[in-house]
Parts: structure tokens; C-alpha cells; sequence
């Protein structure tokens, strides 16, 4: 068994006050991550920290790019175990992301109608976030399809019944070591 880590989480930028204002919703954004210390997530968002209306696939870090401009971003990091062959296709189709990144484009339609309710999703080469990790999970297996439903929100994947929350609070705070060391303590106590 391998882990995934899906990171859910708020900027605090106008934008994400209004999805937050209009949904109720604590996140409003969600990126996948292969390694712990989320070094490396993957996601749809900005292309640039400080221009909102130019997105596509991203490679984020909570040390850099528009999670360091944001620097009170809050989280939820979910661990969710996956076997070998669904970690792989996971692997596989993020690595094809990354090889064709320019070709992809930010859903900015489909996230406008998402929030008023309705799908859409007019091509395979646009995605919000939620639709790319959904995308992910349904390919790798991890969920079926419509599993949350025809539109995916990210407070949806809680839905999940093995992930288990790491941590919630400020992004810049999550320290994988440190939880996982915590997480052992506790283990070894029980």
C-alpha cells in the first residue's frame, strides 16, 4: 500500500471569498501531492502568483508561488492509501500533465457554473481543481465515476471513507515529519 495526500485549502484572495461566501464551503481549492512533505502538488490554479485570470496545470509548494504570496492559507491535508497499481496510474497521468503542461488550460467557465450548480466541462484539456483530481482518482481507480456526484467540489473528497486528516490549519505550518513522528508516538501508546 501507498499513500496519496489530497490538500484542500483557502487563500483568502477575493476570489476565494466569494466561491467561500457563495458555497459555505471552509476550501475552495484542492491540489494532490505523491510525497508527505508536499514538496510538490499538483493542481489547477494560477500560472502566476499575481494574476488571477491566467491558469493552467500547476506544480505548487507551500513554500513557494502563490501559497507563499498567500502566506495565512489555510489547509486540511488528507492521507488517503491506495494499492500499487492506483499509486502507478496516479503517477503516470501527473507525469503526463507535467510533460504537456502548456497545452492544458484553466476551466474558468466550468468553475463559474460550478458554483451556481451546474457541469461543464467542454473539452478534456480543461480542468478546475476538483475536476483534475477527480479526474486522477477515477482513472487510478480510487473512486468510481460520479462518486461525488457531476460536480466535484473540494470539500467533497472528505467523502472519501480511507482518507484519514493529517493536519488542518495554516499551510505553511504543516510539517510531515513532525505529524508523522506524533502519529507513531500515539501508535506506540495504544
Amino acid at each position: 500500500m501507498k499513500k496519496i495526500y489530497l490538500v484542500m485549502t483557502h487563500t483568502g484572495t477575493s476570489f476565494s471569498q466569494m466561491i467561500r461566501r457563495h458555497t459555505g464551503h471552509t476550501y475552495n481549492h484542492i491540489s494532490i501531492s505523491l510525497k508527505e512533505d508536499l514538496s510538490e502538488m499538483y493542481s489547477f490554479g494560477r500560472l502566476n502568483p499575481y494574476i488571477f485570470f491566467w491558469g493552467g496545470f500547476v506544480i505548487e509548494s507551500p513554500k513557494k508561488g502563490t501559497f507563499k504570496r498567500f502566506f495565512k492559507t489555510i489547509a486540511k491535508v488528507l492521507e488517503v492509501p491506495v494499492d500499487d497499481e492506483s499509486y502507478a496510474i496516479i503517477e503516470y497521468y501527473i507525469n503526463q500533465f507535467i510533460a504537456d503542461k502548456k497545452s492544458f488550460g484553466y476551466n474558468f467557465l466550468g468553475i463559474l457554473k460550478a458554483i451556481n450548480n451546474v457541469n461543464y466541462q467542454k473539452t478534456y484539456r480543461r480542468f478546475y481543481c476538483s475536476q483534475f483530481v477527480n479526474y486522477l482518482l477515477v482513472c487510478a481507480h480510487v473512486v468510481p465515476e460520479n462518486y461525488f456526484g457531476s460536480i466535484v467540489k473540494p470539500e467533497d473528497f472528505c467523502r472519501i471513507q480511507s482518507a484519514k486528516v493529517l493536519y488542518e490549519g495554516l499551510l505553511r505550518e504543516y510539517n510531515a515529519e513532525i505529524f508523522h513522528s506524533v502519529n507513531l508516538l500515539t501508535e506506540d501508546h495504544f
